[in-house]
């Protein structure tokens, strides 16, 4: 069999063609398998880097600082140790401050925040902030007070309390530490509780005054019938025995003795 030139230049032309096709189709799929590859590995490192940046952002809308490791706290209330404090009355927080560490301690402020304890994203009241201004050194401690004002409007429940205290050391470095964050309750003060006494006992008595009220007029309204009805009786009855009477002595007295009184 003759091959002719013009059939193996086809052949050789269609084969070429065929294999520049599979080239194209493997560098295709190369590339991507490399940008699933490449996508893969930055998908990890966006979600954290997002995560960092929402809980950076999320710390800074907050103004938490952290705080230091030397600074130890404690908390007492005097006039109210067991955590129950009067609607409308002053409370006294007392914040023990101690510094364990090599660098002394500028209290900035105290302040704090009432939250609601079922979803603590809710502020219910927030106190004044107090500046301080007392330096407490290395290996000191200090006493500060805090007084807030729960809101006399306030639902007697219980609530979440915050108290905080700011400082910064030597090197300018700010902190902040939460010397009470617990759960407290708000009971109505003796005034409300007489004034709720006096407002039932009021109630009561104009019960009973509408009820007396009530009830005279119903003897007013029903008592003349009955008193009508028995005069009414009593006439019959006399009537009937003046006819009986009639024609006697008797008889004859009582209408003479009528007729007189009549005449005159």
């Amino acid at each position: 069999r003759v091959r002719s030139p013009c059939n193996e230049q086809v052949q050789e032309h269609a084969s070429g063609g065929s294999r520049a096709a599979m080239a194209a189709r493997l560098r295709t799929l190369l590339l991507l398998g490399l940008v699933l590859l490449a996508m893969a590995d930055q998908e990890p490192e966006d979600e954290g880097g997002a995560s960092v940046s929402s809980e950076e952002s999320e710390g800074d809308d907050m103004g938490v600082k952290g705080s230091s490791e030397f600074a130890k706290t404690t908390i007492l209330f005097p006039d109210f140790q067991d955590k129950k404090f009067v609607q409308g009355q002053f409370v006294d927080a007392l914040c023990g401050f101690s510094n364990l560490g090599d660098k002394s301690f500028n209290i900035t402020n105290l302040k704090g925040y009432l939250i609601s304890p079922y979803d603590y994203s809710m502020y219910i009241q927030n106190f004044s902030e107090v500046p301080a201004y007392t330096e407490v050194k290395k290996g000191e401690e200090g006493t500060l007070m805090y007084r807030f004002l729960p809101d006399p409007a306030l639902e007697p429940r219980e609530y979440m309390l915050t108290l905080t205290v700011d400082y910064i050391d030597a090197d300018k470095e700010e902190y902040q530490t939460a010397f009470f964050n617990s759960t407290i309750e708000i009971v109505e003060s003796q005034s409300a509780l007489d004034s709720r006494v006096l407002f039932g006992r009021f109630l009561t008595v104009c019960f009973l005054g509408i009820l007396g009220l009530v009830g005279n007029a119903a003897y007013s309204r029903f008592m003349p019938k009955r008193r009508k009805t028995v005069d009414t009786s009593a006439r019959s009855k006399e009537s009937s025995q003046n006819e009986w009477l009639q024609g006697t002595f008797v008889g004859g007295q009582k209408s003479s003795s009528g007729n007189k009184k009549k005449s005159k």
